[in-house]
């Protein structure tokens, strides 16, 4: 059984196994997803991977295939509109958090919390682990936008996400942009920080299209 999957037996925790196997970039465009050898490796059922299958597959996360699924893939244009939404919903994240910490609505941990995922991300790109700095990249992202205080704008971004990790999890391995990612990681978690809203929503909306650009140059 796989360790990431010890104690799975439901479609629920199927579910989770497989999406956060979505956002590390386990999975790529392509890639096909067998159910019976999925429920193999997890030690449970067919019947949850079944569940969890399907309900990606609604989600648009997968697309048929002759022989069951596989991972689905994004266009230009169809990245480019995530990208586009992700830019925004990260920069009101970044907003609405930086005001929340102005008004003394966060609490000190939590930009512990972003301090040590903005510097862990740093020393991941440095070692050259891409794996973990994927992880802590995404780790970064949503501190912020969980401090929002919007569960929608959390949903939202956690659906773009996953939509777009499958296409673009070489982008770390880049070293000019990893490093540079690092750098606007600090920037930003400084804004919030200091509880410049303004800085704080056009840093990340300057961050993300860097990576948009990033992106389009690897397509």
């Amino acid at each position: 059984m796989s360790s990431d999957a010890a104690g799975t037996g439901s479609a629920r925790s199927t579910y989770d196994v497989l999406w956060a196997r979505f956002l590390d970039g386990t999975y790529t465009a392509g890639d096909r997803l067998p159910e019976a050898s999925i429920a193999e490796e997890l030690g449970v059922s067919r019947t949850p991977v079944r569940e969890a299958l399907s309900r990606m597959l609604a989600e648009g996360l997968l697309t048929p295939a002759a022989r069951g699924v596989v991972v689905a893939g994004l266009d230009h244009d169809a990245k480019r509109r995530l990208f586009d939404l992700r830019r925004n919903l990260e920069g009101f994240a970044a907003e609405l958090t930086a005001a929340r910490a102005r008004d003394g609505q966060i609490a000190p941990a939590w930009f512990a919390r972003l301090n040590d995922a903005a510097t862990g991300f740093a020393k991941a790109i440095e070692s050259g682990d891409v794996r973990e700095s994927t992880r802590i990249n995404r780790q970064f992202h949503d501190l912020i936008v969980e401090a929002s205080g919007n569960e929608f704008l959390a949903d939202a971004h956690r659906r773009a996400i996953a939509r777009l990790a499958v296409s673009t999890a070489a982008n770390l391995g880049k070293d000019d942009w990893a490093h540079k990612a690092a750098e606007q990681h600090v920037e930003i978690a400084r804004a919030i920080a200091d509880g410049d809203v303004a800085s704080a929503r056009s840093l990340s909306e300057a961050h993300i299209s860097d990576a948009q650009k990033v992106a389009d140059l690897a397509a």
